[in-house]
């Protein structure tokens, strides 16, 4: 298996989790926050930057850190999920997608 091969399985893994990002951020959106689904979604944006981390993707695992430390907020109090939080976690998910993007593309992420 060729590291180009090894980036395509990361790719379509990054698909997966976007997907279970985006259901458990809408979950917490309509029935409320409980701690296995924000857990859920943290995982998810902490898988995508440890594989990014392994190709040397600096863009993707910095923001994805960031991410993180906004999902651990609510992660360490539920009570921290109102509608502005979740307006700044909806929008991370398009950068994060974006990002995701543009390293697939061998091209330089959107400031």
């Amino acid at each position: 298996m060729s590291l180009d091969d090894i980036k395509v399985t990361f790719f379509a893994e990054c698909s997966d989790q976007m997907s279970e990002l985006e259901t458990g951020l809408f979950e917490i959106q309509s029935d409320g926050p409980n701690i296995d689904t924000v857990n859920a979604v943290f995982r998810a944006v902490h898988s995508i930057k440890g594989g990014a981390g392994a190709f040397g993707f600096n863009s993707l695992v910095s923001f994805a850190h960031v991410f993180e430390n906004a999902l651990d907020v609510i992660r360490n109090d539920l009570s921290q999920v109102n509608e502005q939080r979740m307006d700044l976690l909806m929008r991370s998910v398009d950068v994060l997608s974006d990002i995701i993007e543009a390293e697939r593309n061998g091209t330089e992420p959107n400031d």
